[in-house]
């Protein structure tokens, strides 16, 4: 059983990961590209609501009808999760970039390679971490919902196998597992986070200090 439960841990921590690092990509992606396009983001902003206001629980099952019961559908419900928080982090992120700083950078030369990298990129930092951080949540979440709903293995197809065998034992084994996954993805982030944005003076605010 031990083995079985560290075999169910180690696929939904891939499904996690792939999921979670194609939806914080597509999303910051698309995110950063309407920040700076504000006449598109104007049309393509309320379709995006409308996407992400649809409960994922309930589009769950026809991801899975339509890829089937593999770790290809648990990906597709988590990249489902994260896509929206991060694409709203990193959108926010940049309509709040004073224009006044890359204009100054503009007039002091700087190419716009450069001022992405040294005056976009900083100023929504805190942003795009925080995203990071709230997407990690939703993608545990999101892989869960798919192994309860149709797996093969996963640690949602373990707890639901213990649930039927009333194994509570079980049960709670599968639910320390996964408080640890999410504990450890969201230490790394945070550790990530205070390296990388060291220079800021209070992180928890998720403000620049300027």
């Amino acid at each position: 059983r031990r083995g079985e439960i560290w075999g169910d841990a180690a696929i939904t921590f891939w499904e996690i990961l792939v999921g979670y690092v194609i939806g914080a990509v597509a999303g910051g992606m698309v995110g950063f590209m309407l920040g700076f396009r504000p006449r598109l983001a104007r049309i393509v902003e309320p379709y995006i609501l409308v996407f992400s206001a649809i409960p994922k629980i309930a589009i769950a099952p026809i991801v899975i009808i339509a890829l089937g019961i593999g770790t290809q559908s648990k990906v597709a419900i988590v990249v489902s999760m994260v896509f929206f928080l991060m694409f709203y982090a990193v959108f926010s992120g940049v309509k709040q970039i004073e224009p006044d700083f890359i204009h100054q950078a503009r007039i002091m030369g700087a190419r716009r390679d450069e001022v992405v990298r040294y005056v976009v990129i900083p100023a929504i930092a805190p942003n795009i971490f925080d995203g990071l951080k709230t997407s990690i949540i939703f993608a545990v979440i999101g892989a869960l919902i798919g192994e309860f709903i149709a797996a093969k293995a996963g640690l949602g197809f373990y707890i639901l196998n213990a649930s039927g065998a009333f194994n509570i034992n079980g049960i709670w084994v599968g639910v320390i597992v996964i408080v640890t996954l999410v504990f450890v993805l969201t230490t790394v982030i945070g550790l990530i986070e205070r390296r990388v944005l060291r220079w800021l003076p209070d992180l928890g605010s998720g403000k620049l200090g300027v």
